[in-house]
């Protein structure tokens, strides 16, 4: 392990050790319990695997331990693969009653499966951080729009999104099965800039513009960072890309028969 600031495996490693041995068992006997092998376990202890939820999930019910593997496991998690800035975005996204925004390359991260969100993370920029782990903390985001009081959230999405085959065929289709099924909820609307339209205001890039009691903020994204900002000059000029945008996407209707189209298409 390292001298230094440990990992949030590491971490994790130390706190599996420390349960195991205050219950007075041996990896061997541990694994037996939770019916994994000892090879398995051992792994784990030194950093050699990264845990699945499952398998914490078991040694907390086997050594009694109230949940607090599951917990510690999904809050370092949390803090290793959320940045700063995202972790403020978050926080603004989950108190916000109205989102809009503009995807000119992928599916939103909201509405992504867990397939589709493993190939996309998967192709990004290096990360210390396991691709299971991000997927998960990406996919715990989406939770806001399954609360008793979900924002409002409008997506523009550019027609090339529903082209690519991220993930290959079974992958996107099933994307895009689950965009139509999503599309179907009062709070959830989207909308798609066809391909003939040429140029437009989209072409700059990806945003989201999150509002909190009349207040708008603005979330830029890019390969590298993201960038949070509430200058009113900004908010002013990325609102008037908004609609410039929702003027250039089909309506709702003919938005969602698009996306079910080709949804049928890549799983024909």
């Amino acid at each position: 392990m390292s001298a230094n600031r440990l990992t949030w495996l590491e971490y994790f490693a130390k706190e599996l050790i420390a349960w195991r041995e205050f219950r007075g068992l041996t990896q061997e006997q541990l694994a037996q319990a939770i019916n994994y092998s000892p090879s398995q376990v051992a792994m784990v202890e030194t950093c050699q695997r990264t845990p699945k939820p499952e398998f914490i999930k078991s040694c907390d019910a086997v050594m009694e331990t109230g949940g607090a593997l599951i917990r510690l496991y999904d809050e370092l998690v949390s803090r290793e693969v959320t940045p700063d800035y995202l972790n403020r975005w978050q926080g603004i996204i989950a108190d916000a009653s109205e989102i809009n925004s503009f995807q000119p390359l992928v599916v939103h991260g909201l509405l992504q499966t867990p397939d589709y969100a493993r190939a996309v993370l998967r192709s990004g920029p290096p990360s210390a951080a396991d691709i299971d782990a991000k997927v998960q903390s990406r996919l715990a985001r989406q939770e806001i729009l399954t609360r008793d009081d979900p924002p409002m959230f409008v997506c523009v999405m550019d027609e090339g999104i529903l082209r690519r085959p991220v993930g290959g065929r079974k992958v996107i289709g099933e994307q895009l099965h689950y965009l139509a099924e999503q599309a179907q909820q009062p709070h959830i609307r989207l909308h798609v800039v066809p391909n003939d339209t040429g140029e437009y205001a989209g072409l700059a890039g990806p945003f989201t513009i999150a509002t909190i009691d009349g207040e708008d903020y603005v979330y830029l994204d890019n390969a590298l960072t993201g960038q949070v900002t509430e200058s009113t000059l900004d908010v002013a000029t990325m609102k008037r890309m908004w609609e410039s945008l929702r003027a250039e996407a089909l309506p709702r209707p003919a938005s969602l028969r698009m996306i079910q189209e080709a949804a049928d298409q890549w799983t024909a």
